[in-house]
């Protein structure tokens, strides 16, 4: 067992919270479980649980969002991500553990930055643009957990919005989570602990996933993007200060 019961209680209840989070505020879920469970199971084993945990949590998500998804995106996205992924899987089992805790800690704490010039740069993007920025975002997924501000900030440089992006994004991610924990598993990192771990961390989200679609959808909530920088700040602070013990 990765976890004991204690710890994958409070895990849990984490992941739910994750969930409302990254429902609402558009990002965070996995950069704030990659954050926490970093220091707990390790770098190696944080990112393929976090590829099977992804596909329920993203299909959650999706189930809440499904009638404003662009089929369209999703196959321009996948069509540039999907072979990347193959590299940065490839990437991801070459790099030993104590590298790899640095680099994801390092990720970590570059999204918020890059998330804002991203945003400021408000980038206009063809099927071209959004093909070739998918490469980027398919090998960073390769690698490293939390890297949905890539894919949120292509999908609003394609010029979509509102519910369109969440569910949009959701199905790309499910498609992409897939491929990784199917690679991660010939690549021998991806055993039945790391299944049934990221099964019950994903399926512990759908509720919270429910909440932020009620939220979002009947009330129009948001949450102030400060306060979710400072969550993932705290916690990649965390990530590379045991990286480098």
């Amino acid at each position: 067992m990765l976890l004991d019961p204690v710890t994958l209680a409070a895990v849990a209840l984490l992941a739910a919270a994750a969930a409302v989070i990254g429902g609402i505020g558009g990002f965070g879920t996995g950069i704030i479980l990659t954050a926490a469970l970093v220091p707990l199971i390790g770098p190696k084993a944080t990112v393929p649980v976090l590829a099977v945990a992804g596909v329920i949590i993203n299909a959650g998500r999706f189930w809440f969002y499904r009638k404003a998804v662009n089929l369209r995106a999703v196959a321009f996205v996948c069509a540039g991500a999907l072979p990347a992924v193959l590299l940065g899987t490839w990437i991801f089992a070459v790099l030993d553990a104590r590298t790899l805790g640095i680099v994801l800690a390092l990720f970590v704490l570059g999204s918020i930055p890059l998330r804002r010039i991203l945003k400021r740069r408000e980038l206009t993007l063809g099927p071209v643009g959004l093909v070739t920025g998918a490469g980027v975002f398919g090998l960073a997924s390769g690698f490293a957990s939390g890297t949905g501000v890539i894919l949120i900030s292509l999908l609003l440089g394609a010029g979509f919005g509102g519910t369109t992006v969440l569910a949009t994004d959701a199905l790309i991610t499910i498609i992409v989570d897939l491929v990784r924990a199917v690679l991660y598993g010939r690549f021998d990192l991806l055993d039945s602990r790391y299944v049934t771990l990221g099964a019950a961390i994903g399926i512990v989200t759908v509720p919270g996933s429910w909440l932020a679609a009620f939220l979002v959808e009947r009330i129009g909530a948001r949450l102030h993007t400060m306060a979710i920088e400072a969550l993932i700040v705290v916690g990649g602070i965390v990530m590379l200060w045991h990286a480098l013990q």
